[in-house]
């Protein structure tokens, strides 16, 4: 038995604890028992009530930062999009008043997830997008308006950019409807605002930035953003003024690449400027009506303070401006 062994088995009932404990014990037999340290922490983590964390979170966040690695199922579909378990948890979604960059739409409120859901390793490329659309309108394209920018480069890895939210539903439907992932059956959607977030967070963590670990900082490096305007106490960096290929910086804890810079993605939500006061705290979907969707992460030219995880645009659904990311629930099998 191996760590794949395991793996499969949750990437078929990432439910099972009793898959995850196994795992981790394996990790001790095999002598790797700061990851099955991680793996029993974090896991406890999650569920654990947020004014309880403390201890547990300080000692998960060291074992990050000294480079331990986190356990990461993926699956893969048809046409190769990779898809990263997300784990139910709760999390404080929003900001504290005291974080930099704060917005008033921003209200901390405990959330809880209570399903397991896939969240794509990487936004959708420019490949993908072409391969089920038939074109590429992506500025940083060979026949974008920035084409100019990336001369003699292949973008076809790079993420596509200027889609809007009425084109990704298109999409979506595209990609149900292909022969092999109509057999999957998977429900791909847009993830909910607090689905993004939650992932983003590297599973519920409360700094506002999460990449390899948990971060109160950005710096020019770490992500694709406008580095010239980093956080406070981070040097400025010149910035790469473009987009670029996915997963060239380093990823989170749940193995998901550039949820801070590079595009903005669309999320499924309507926005709603005054939802995070009200907003139910089980698996919130966003208000029912609204006037604009709401995306998050930044981009390539967005300051730090709008790569936070808890940063929250709001754009019309069809205005063509943002990438995008595909979920669906962890369907059990019958």
């Amino acid at each position: 038995m191996n760590e794949e062994t395991f793996l499969s088995a949750l990437r078929d009932d990432p439910s099972d604890e009793v898959t995850w404990l196994a795992l981790a014990d394996y990790f001790d037999d095999s002598g790797q028992p700061a990851r099955a340290e991680l793996l029993r922490l974090t896991r406890r983590l999650r569920a654990m009530p947020l004014d309880q964390r403390d201890g547990v979170r300080v000692r998960v966040v060291a074992l990050l930062r000294a480079g331990v690695r986190p356990v990461v199922v993926e699956r893969v579909n048809s046409i190769g999009m990779r898809f990263a378990l997300v784990p139910p948890g709760r999390f404080l979604m929003g900001a504290p008043a005291h974080e930099p960059g704060r917005n008033d739409d921003e209200h901390p409120h405990e959330v809880i997830l209570t399903r397991p859901f896939w969240l794509g390793v990487f936004p959708v490329t420019q490949r993908q997008w072409r391969q089920l659309t038939g074109n590429n309108s992506s500025l940083f394209s060979p026949t974008g308006f920035c084409r100019d920018e990336v001369e003699g480069m292949s973008t076809d890895d790079f993420p596509v950019d200027s889609t809007s939210y009425n084109e990704v539903q298109a999409f979506l439907t595209n990609l149900k409807a292909l022969p092999a992932e109509a057999a999957l059956g998977w429900p791909y959607r847009l993830p909910s605002e607090a689905e993004w977030e939650y992932a983003c967070r590297g599973g519920g963590f409360p700094e506002p930035f999460c990449l390899a670990a948990p971060s109160a900082s950005l710096a020019g490096g770490q992500a694709n953003f406008e580095s010239e305007s980093p956080t406070a106490g981070t040097d400025p960096a010149p910035s790469l003024k473009r987009t670029s290929t996915v997963g060239s910086y380093e990823p989170n804890p749940l193995g998901l690449f550039d949820m801070h810079g590079n595009v903005w993605e669309w999320c499924h939500d309507w926005y709603g400027d005054s939802y995070y006061y009200h907003s139910p705290p089980r698996d919130p979907t966003g208000p029912a009506e609204g006037e604009r969707r709401a995306q998050h992460g930044g981009s390539w030219d967005s300051g730090a303070r709008y790569c936070r995880a808890a940063h929250r645009a709001r754009v019309m659904p069809d205005d063509a401006d943002a990438g995008f990311r595909v979920a669906f629930f962890h369907e059990v099998s019958s």
